[in-house]
């Protein structure tokens, strides 16, 4: 697998990253609307897919939230290529993006039905925080952050 940084016109990562919001819409419902237009590739300021054979099999982003803190955002894998790594090469990528950019605190989030996404955040040195005010509300989220 490899991890490419792209721009905010990748037809890759905007392939990706609708049928994250399909999947999202599935599990959290109509909720995912309010994630409608705070998602959108233009309001990221880090873009990445991760090929596999030169096939993307996965995306991931980052978004400026202040001038210390960056939020790892749009991680998602296709189903079929899900626990190989490519989640987590994802949150790294896009760490180490972030980093040159000059942030060192992260922030995240995730649906409270996704168990194996918040193991992963866990697993990577993420440790829970209190609701930070996503779209979804603090009923429907699990929020994690992290210091580089």
């Amino acid at each position: 697998m490899e991890l490419r940084i792209v721009d905010k016109d990748s037809a890759d990562f905007i392939m990706l990253a609708d049928k994250l919001d399909e999947y999202y819409f599935e599990i959290v419902g109509p909720v995912q609307a309010r994630y409608a237009e705070v998602n959108k590739p233009h309001n990221m300021n880090g873009l990445c897919v991760v090929y596999e054979d030169d096939e993307p099999v996965a995306c991931g982003a980052w978004k400026k939230v202040d001038e210390t803190t960056a939020e790892i955002k749009r991680i998602y894998v296709l189903p079929q290529h899900r626990r190989k790594g490519a989640a987590s090469m994802i949150v790294k990528g896009m760490e180490a993006d972030a980093e040159k950019a000059g942030f060192k605190h992260f922030i995240l989030e995730t649906a409270r039905t996704t168990m194996d996404s918040a193991n992963l955040y866990l697993s990577l040195g993420y440790k829970e925080i209190d609701y930070y005010g996503s779209p979804a509300g603090a009923e429907n989220c699990r929020c994690f952050e992290k210091n580089i």
